[in-house]
């Protein structure tokens, strides 16, 4: 090999199973073969780099540990998803996050995996993007999009990026110039827009998207993020609610579920196992609960504490409501008190004042986003607008 490194080991799609090498893992997810490179250096033989490639039953990598001796390790995590725009064309989205760790902190990392904690805890997230490749099956014209999310660890000015690169065609790149969209975003603050730091490229910045903040998250993390934008809203911020996006169910009923609030402890968890198949899905399921939050919270106000520890902290640091939210309160008093869980009976259920209520939110919230989005997406055609 050049730059002075030479090859000590190399395996290819060896079965997990069989594998007995050291990499540290971030996905709590089995692989089916693993590929593994060693390179040592010349020079000083103490630097070896090392990268180990997981993989699952199609082939596809799931995970890639970078192991470099004299750096932090990194590691990325690989989503892919496939999706059709249209009847012609073909999109395969791949969406990749990046972590590294600080050497000193592997032994406990590894003690931390023998807990139930967020494995990623340790680790520093650097930039998470999707690389969107569509391909005409009519034109046979291939295009390559990306989304990214960069300064994560400066959250009042993490910087999103979309780029649309130039078109191949004909097994060419063609020489249009290339699209750009860079903007900063303020995630502690509803996912707003700083409108003085914002690069245009052969695009048109869209001036009517008050979701173009999330457009550039994951359907996975846009579940925090909706919510938290929609507590802003609502007026929760700062209400000691939580999110838990990722909550296991209990018992049967909870795994049918998509998420719920819990009035307990005032979380808003989305349950582990539901597959959502579009932000536009989770826009509307977080939504629908943080109106479920809004209702539990005036409750709370309205009963002087409720029967729950969260009701009782929420009345002992907000006290009496104001008169003009006192017959909104009591309305949803009484739908808690009269309250029927899809398990007991679904028609009830459904005929619930505040089920209603909280589907008419969602719906709405639903219905918007999906508006909004047009302006990106004429300027983005080629992502899939289940991903946007």
């Amino acid at each position: 090999m050049s730059n002075g490194y030479y090859l000590i080991s190399k395996i290819e799609r060896l079965p997990y199973y069989k594998y007995k090498g050291d990499a540290l893992r971030l996905l709590n997810q089995s692989a089916m073969t693993v590929d593994e490179v060693v390179v040592g250096n010349k020079k000083n033989p103490h630097i070896l780099r090392k990268i180990t490639t997981f993989r699952n039953s199609q082939g596809e990598i799931i995970e890639r540990a970078i192991n470099f001796s004299d750096k932090p390790y990194k590691n990325r995590i690989y989503l892919k998803r496939d999706n059709v725009i249209g009847e012609s064309e073909f999109v395969t989205s791949t969406h990749i996050k990046e972590y590294t760790l600080s050497r000193s902190l592997k032994k406990a990392f590894l003690e931390m995996l023998k807990t139930n904690q967020k494995r990623t805890l340790l680790w520093t997230p650097i930039k998470f993007f999707t690389n969107h490749f569509s391909e005409n099956i009519e034109t046979g014209e291939k295009v390559l999009t990306q989304v990214k999310q960069s300064s994560l660890l400066k959250p009042q000015k993490e910087i999103h990026t979309f780029t649309e690169f130039p078109h191949i065609k004909n097994g060419k790149i063609s020489n249009q110039i290339k699209k750009m969209l860079k903007f900063s975003v303020n995630t502690l603050n509803g996912y707003n827009i700083n409108k003085n730091n914002i690069t245009e490229q052969n695009v048109k910045f869209p001036q009517n998207d008050t979701f173009l903040g999330l457009r550039a998250l994951d359907i996975e993390d846009s579940k925090t993020a909706f919510t938290q934008k929609f507590m802003e809203e609502r007026g929760l911020k700062n209400k000691r609610i939580t999110i838990n996006p990722f909550y296991v169910a209990e018992n049967h009923e909870e795994e049918l579920t998509k998420a719920m609030f819990d009035p307990n402890d005032g979380t808003v968890n989305f349950v582990i196992g539901h597959n959502y198949k579009s932000k536009s899905e989770v826009c509307t399921t977080a939504r629908h609960e943080t109106e479920h939050g809004w209702q539990f919270y005036l409750h709370a106000r309205n009963t002087k504490g409720g029967v729950t520890d969260w009701e009782e902290k929420i009345y002992e640091l907000f006290r009496d409501l104001p008169n003009k939210l006192k017959k909104e309160a009591q309305e949803y008093t009484d739908s808690i008190k009269n309250y029927v869980t899809v398990g007991e009976n679904q028609e009830k259920y459904r005929k619930n004042f505040i089920e209603i209520k909280a589907n008419k939110a969602g719906i709405n919230a639903g219905i918007r986003y999906n508006k909004e989005r047009t302006e990106i997406q004429k300027e983005f055609p080629h992502i899939p607008s289940e991903l946007l």
